[in-house]
């Protein structure tokens, strides 16, 4: 039913406007591109004849567009709570990208500004439909690493950059462009409660003036530690995910997972020994029956579509949103402090 489809207006034909959001909906059953907003008279030409849409060479034109259903939120990060704003008081649902605001403050103001216009607001977290997650998720929740102590999650390349990402004045940098992926997905991990952040930015090896090296320490109030590591300056590939817990530990990267945990039922009590160690050696020697696991997903989940199919069933159904501002709000406060901790703003 065409007269049905959710009409989407994108603001940005960028990367992440083009390949990602434009690109994803193009075959989707649910929805159609309506109009798009680009400065590149270009990028205009290539969307009017990819998807017969309207065209404005700025965001207020598909803002104020009456065809327009839901607005996508895909320009430079500086832009991002403004032009959400907006959008949100001409009566659309609006779509933000990542990072979806600077500053808590600002979250806070989306907020307000979406239950005054009664419209829905999100951002895309699509990381949240990786397949290693949703297994770690569960392998977590099942307790069979036990207690958790410690989750490092990280990207390790060796890249010069040398775009607008490197630059400050227009929000860039690996905090606030890859960062969030990873640290909404730690923060899901950890649980609700207080958070206690350290962390240590540095520019490294590409242009501009932005972080492109990251490190995030969180500790929740349980005391178990999230270790946040994004590095353009790695040229040695690491572990995307490391996680300990007291009876098990998981390691892996995209495409592949392996668990190694024990039987907490079957190791016996320990007394500890005040005496000198015997044979002039520590430990107690005994050998611990392991269990083993490697994991490989079985093909992967659309990103694009399964995040606009849950978001068709909030706009037209009334469901609980995927991605809620609130969950971003404390991703945001991660990321605030850790720009006032590393002092490098």
């Amino acid at each position: 039913m065409a007269e049905n489809k959710i009409a989407v207006g994108i603001l940005g034909l960028g990367r992440s406007g083009w390949n990602i959001h434009a690109m994803g909906l193009k075959d989707h059953p649910d929805y159609r591109v309506a109009a798009v907003a680009d400065p590149v008279a270009e990028r205009r030409k290539e969307a009017e004849e990819t998807f017969g849409c309207a065209s404005y060479e700025t965001p207020q034109g598909v803002i104020q567009d009456p065809n327009v259903e839901v607005v996508v939120v895909a320009t430079p990060s500086h832009t991002h709570v403004s032009l959400a704003k907006e959008a949100l008081a001409a009566g659309k649902h609006v779509v933000v990208e990542k990072p979806m605001a600077e500053s808590v403050e600002e979250i806070d103001e989306m907020i307000e500004a979406a239950e005054q216009a009664g419209r829905l607001l999100t951002c895309y977290q699509p990381r949240r439909f990786d397949a290693e997650f949703t297994k770690i998720k569960e392998w977590i929740d099942s307790g069979r690493i036990g207690k958790v102590v410690m989750i490092r999650r990280g990207t390790y390349v060796y890249q010069r950059r040398a775009d607008w990402q490197m630059l400050r004045k227009f929000g860039g940098g690996e905090l606030s462009n890859t960062g969030p992926h990873l640290i909404d997905q730690v923060l899901l991990l950890l649980g609700d409660g207080e958070l206690d952040v350290y962390a240590d930015l540095q520019h490294t090896i590409g242009a501009g003036d932005a972080e492109d090296h990251v490190k995030v320490v969180i500790r929740n109030e349980n005391g178990a530690v999230a270790d946040v590591e994004v590095t353009r300056c790695c040229a040695i590939p690491q572990p995307d995910w490391l996680i300990m817990g007291t009876y098990g530990t998981v390691v892996g990267q995209r495409g592949e997972l392996y668990v190694k945990y024990c039987d907490p039922s079957r190791l016996p009590e320990l007394e500890v020994d005040e005496g000198p160690a015997a044979g002039r050696k520590y430990g107690t020697g005994e050998q611990i029956e392991w269990l083993e696991e490697r994991w490989k997903p079985e093909g992967r989940v659309h990103q694009v579509k399964s995040f606009y199919d849950l978001l068709k069933s909030s706009v037209r159904e009334g469901a609980p949103l995927f991605v809620t501002a609130q969950s971003i709000r404390r991703q945001i406060d991660v990321i605030e402090r850790a720009r006032e901790v590393a002092n490098f703003k």
